[in-house]
């Protein structure tokens, strides 16, 4: 879990959040579905409301192992595959 307030970081992550649900982008306990810069502002828009919030930052969660393998974080072989080859 760490915060952010590059816009490109947060971009990367909502495009993570769309394709790999193990990815969160909130703000607080909302969900961030979107994200731009104003005059120098961080707005996101929060799932469910129609209008740009000011914040000051984001919370991006990623976990170290994705159930499903597709998006991990950790380099190296799952345990998904160790296992396939004890059994083998």
């Amino acid at each position: 879990m760490m915060q952010s307030t590059d816009l490109e970081e947060i971009k990367v992550a909502l495009w993570e959040q769309a394709y790999h649900p193990c990815t969160r982008v909130r703000w607080g306990t909302a969900q961030v579905m979107a994200a731009r810069i104003s005059r120098g502002q961080l707005l996101v828009q929060l799932r469910g409301l129609s209008r740009w919030y000011r914040v000051q930052a984001v919370t991006i969660e990623r976990p170290r192992l994705c159930p499903t393998g597709a998006c991990d974080l950790e380099d190296g072989p799952d345990e998904r595959s160790i296992l396939s080859r004890r059994e083998a």
